[in-house]
């Protein structure tokens, strides 16, 4: 009568199942381990706000990336773009994750919280407008971006990419 074949009997099966097991807790490690700061409040004593610069008017703006540094265009997959109205004076607030801060124009404040790509409406359509907005993740490949238009037109932005990083833009309309 024969024995039964243990598959455990050959010396393949047994190392293959220690690598298999060492490489599940290398992987573990670096999951858990390598992310850096990814959450929680910001280190203290760090400020990061970003000043308003003027917009580049015209159709000589142009998108550049790194040097040697290739896209695939069919790989990027875009959010629908909101669409600023033509009339109006509006604060446009830009992040993929969530956002907070306050808008306003001659010193009617709102404070407002929200995510993605959001279009507010001012209530007057002359005076100083003022928007601080802040990420309220330690997210720092993505950006958050302010911007004033005044009737379609951008007239100021900023912009900052750092973790819970801030934003302010003051612009007269």
């Amino acid at each position: 009568m024969r024995g039964k074949k243990d598959p455990w009997d050959k010396r393949w099966v047994s190392v293959s199942a220690v690598a298999g097991v060492i490489a599940v807790v290398i992987m573990a490690l670096v999951f858990f381990l390598g992310g850096g700061n990814t959450g929680g409040q910001p280190p203290s004593g760090e400020s990061t706000t970003v000043q308003a610069t003027q917009v580049p008017l015209g159709p000589s703006s142009q998108s550049t990336t790194a040097p040697g540094v290739s896209i695939k265009p069919e790989l990027i997959k875009e959010a629908p773009s909101v669409t600023v109205p033509g009339n109006g004076v509006f604060v446009k607030v830009s992040y993929i994750g969530g956002f907070a801060g306050t808008y306003g124009i001659n010193g009617e404040m709102v404070t407002m919280r929200n995510s993605g790509e959001r279009v507010f409406p001012l209530n007057a359509s002359t005076g100083a407008v003022s928007a601080t907005f802040h990420k309220e993740d330690g997210s720092t490949r993505h950006e958050i971006v302010v911007e004033i238009y005044k009737d379609g037109k951008a007239l100021k932005f900023a912009r900052n990419s750092s973790a819970y990083g801030e934003v302010s833009v003051n612009s007269p309309v």
